[in-house]
């Protein structure tokens, strides 16, 4: 396949792009920065993504693989890539970041560490008790691994299993209670076995991109907590268990459709499988360009619709069995109709899907926006809320998450893994507000760090 010339500039100059500001605007402390973590995801999955299809073009999604023209397809992504990541850097210089950050209440804290371990504990049983659950209704362990392939269309057709897969995941709230319990307040022999423990158990549900973001809130909190963590070797490091996480599971689906014998090729793979897991196994991007082809065509434009699927999806079937079709359901109804579940195009796919090119780019100016409003409060508040970094933690990898996942599943994930720690403050927390006086020398010292 001849590769147009033009899709290796857009590539260097999305990279570029995303570089171009650290450099320019240097900050101390940049890992736990919001925007560092957003432009890490975004060039993997603009940027490396594209690369590594457009140089194996059979791991590329069938639908646009088929295309006659999928190399002009791929650079009609990469286009958009370009425009929506410039609009991105717009919104996060703008002003309004900062007003936000501003505007977000601090309130300073004085938390009971017994309170604290008891709402460790409360999420820890929860969680425990909906994944016995689960398992008896997944006719135990052996049944629950064997659906691992198709763990989203099982669930949700499960009015049972559904629900309780949801709440199983309590268990890894549990551990990164624990472990800002063990960095943030006091030391916790206790803390690294439950996020083991929980990892283990999360990773049988599928849930890697779960198990992911455990370690990940963990490396945050280290960072926030401990300056000497901000360092690029403890980055790889992390990165390194994160590829090694992501082979083993590759490693155990197999292993439920070809038994040991699968597991066996999977290690001699092991080479192979380091390299291509983060690209090969996040296909937004086909994802995203597919979007753009079937966009007032094969699908009608949702003028906004999909935005307000927030709410119906946040219930539990068992409790509200209303019929709502995501937009990521549309999507694959169109470009994979044989296929399982749905088919996420990235937050610029899905404006898309919506409104066309403007749809497209007005999402990535609100999430940077939202990334200077987060990283503002940080400035504001981590020495002088005990609950600010936990928070941030949890919003930078769902801010993340949100570069590459459709709104409201994104949305819905968020505020899943973030109710656990608003229940544990609101349980163990003596609030005070802050007086006239405190909070405009606070707001003063925020635009200054700022």
């Amino acid at each position: 396949m001849l590769i147009p010339p033009e899709a290796f500039v857009l590539i260097g100059a999305i990279v570029l792009l995303a570089v171009a500001p650290f450099v320019a605007w240097r900050k101390p402390g940049l890992v736990t920065q919001c925007r560092f973590w957003v432009m890490g995801n975004f060039v993997v999955v603009f940027a490396l993504r594209p690369l590594f299809i457009l140089l194996r073009p059979e791991y590329a999604h069938h639908y646009i693989r088929r295309q006659p023209e999928f190399p002009q397809l791929v650079v009609g992504g990469l286009c958009l890539a370009l425009a929506g990541l410039a609009v991105f850097w717009v919104g996060y210089f703008l002003r309004a970041g900062r007003r936000l950050g501003e505007a977000l209440p601090l309130l300073p804290q004085d938390i009971s560490p017994a309170r604290w371990r008891q709402a460790v504990l409360a999420c820890l049983l929860i969680g425990l008790l909906c994944y016995l659950i689960l398992l008896r209704t997944m006719g135990g362990l052996q049944g629950l691994l064997s659906v691992l392939y198709m763990r989203a269309a099982a669930y949700e057709a499960d009015e049972t299993a559904g629900p309780m897969k949801e709440l199983a995941k309590l268990i890894g709230g549990a551990a990164v209670l624990g472990m800002y319990y063990h960095i943030r307040i006091k030391r916790a022999w206790w803390a690294w076995p439950l996020l083991v423990l929980s990892s283990g158990v999360v990773a049988t549900m599928g849930g890697r991109g779960a198990v992911v973001g455990q370690w990940t809130m963990t490396y945050v909190l280290y960072a926030l907590t401990y300056p000497r963590y901000r360092s690029w070797k403890f980055l790889v490091a992390v990165g390194l268990g994160v590829l090694v996480f992501a082979t083993v599971a590759l490693g155990a689906r197999r292993a439920t459709r070809g038994g040991v014998g699968a597991v066996a090729q999977a290690a001699r793979d092991l080479p192979a499988t380091l390299t291509g897991s983060i690209v090969d196994a996040a296909p937004h991007f086909d994802q995203m360009v597919a979007a753009l082809q079937v966009a007032g065509r094969e699908v009608p434009y949702r003028e906004g619709s999909s935005y307000a699927e927030l709410i119906p999806i946040m219930v539990p079937r068992a409790l509200w069995p209303v019929q709502t079709e995501t937009v990521g359901v549309t999507l694959r109804k169109a470009i994979d109709p044989d296929g399982l579940g749905g088919r996420p195009s990235t937050a610029m796919g899905e404006g898309y899907l919506n409104f066309g090119l403007v749809g497209a780019l007005v999402p990535m100016l609100f999430l940077g926006i939202w990334c200077r409003g987060l990283e503002t409060y940080l400035a504001r508040s981590q020495d002088r809320s005990l609950i600010a970094p936990l928070l941030y933690a949890f919003a930078v990898f769902s801010t993340g998450h949100l570069t590459f996942s459709v709104g409201p599943l994104a949305v819905r994930y968020f505020l899943f893994r973030l109710a656990p720690a608003l229940a544990a403050f609101a349980w163990s927390a003596r609030t005070r507000a802050l007086s006239p006086v405190e909070g405009s020398e606070d707001a003063a010292a925020g635009s200054a760090a700022a």
